[in-house]
């Protein structure tokens, strides 16, 4: 491992990078888990603010897309080409059209990004909600961003304080799009370690995965190449509220049970890291599976 980490104090690095926002885990693969989804997080942060004090800065530059051996890198693709949780925050973090909620002085700011030519036009919704869903306060207005541009809009001070940092967040809707603003850091969070119930069913082509959301679920991910080096998921590191449900289709030649694809090694959360760094291996059961052939 250290001749496979070229960065200065690496390893004292990527500990220090996590623990002020996740717990440190005791096995290695809640290890990898954790500081694969750190990185992700931090460069989605970026990304995102960057993109939001649009037009004042009109771009980013990324290092890096992708690595030419096995190395402990920043790399969002690994030496044999398999995709990194970085690489499915960086798609979300580009998508042509943002919407992502950024501190402003003492309150929060929504930012609906446009890079598009179409104006787009909906109504935005901003609600404070408690981690199991009750709605707590709610305000809504027309927004337009025009093409090629960006609308920033205020969150009303009823809604950016909260009552319990632990256990509430800020969900903003702009039509299709929606952002997500959490409080409390992810390591401080009020969240349920087994919250997701998995079904995994055969389709042409690979697998299926159903995903339903018994409370809050952040950063959802499917670890396929942990099953076959060669899976590829369709989607990763998605947020759920209570009672939502997701669709994940895996990319895969892999002719085994499909159910293996919905163990809990292979789908992740933010929510499993909480449970499980105490005591090595700590919130296996998190996840319960069913398998459809």
């Amino acid at each position: 491992m250290l001749v496979h980490q070229k960065a200065e104090n690496g390893n004292v690095k990527l500990t220090d990078g996590l623990v002020p926002h996740l717990p440190l885990p005791n096995d290695m693969r809640d290890w990898h888990w954790a500081m694969s989804l750190n990185q992700a997080m931090a460069i989605r942060t970026a990304v995102e603010w960057f993109r939001s004090l649009q037009p004042h800065c009109m771009g980013t530059i990324l290092w890096q897309l992708n690595d030419c051996w096995p190395v402990v890198s920043w790399a969002a693709i690994d030496g044999l080409g398999r995709r990194k949780p970085l690489w499915y925050a960086l798609r979300e973090a580009y998508r042509p059209r943002l919407l992502t909620i950024q501190p402003d002085g003492d309150g929060f700011t929504v930012a609906a990004v446009n890079d598009l030519a179409e104006d787009w036009s909906a109504t935005l919704v901003v609600t404070r909600r408690a981690v199991n869903g009750t709605e707590l306060a709610t305000s809504s207005q027309e927004v337009t961003a025009q093409g090629w541009g960006a609308e920033h809009v205020a969150i009303t001070p009823a809604i950016a304080a909260p009552g319990d940092a632990r256990g509430e967040l800020i969900v903003a809707t702009l039509g299709d799009e929606r952002a997500l603003w959490f409080f409390a850091e992810p390591r401080d969070s009020a969240l349920d370690p087994g919250a997701v119930d998995a079904v995994a069913e055969r389709i042409d082509g690979g697998c299926r995965l159903r995903i339903t959301a018994r409370g809050l679920v952040r950063d959802l991910a499917i670890l396929a190449d942990i099953v076959d080096p060669e899976a590829v998921a369709d989607r990763s590191l998605i947020d759920l509220l209570p009672g939502e449900s997701v669709v994940v289709d895996i990319r895969t030649s892999w002719d085994g049970d499909p159910s293996r694809f919905a163990e809990a090694d292979v789908v992740r959360s933010l929510n499993d890291l909480l449970g499980s760094a105490t005591v090595a291996g700590a919130g296996r059961d998190r996840v319960r599976t069913v398998s459809t052939s």
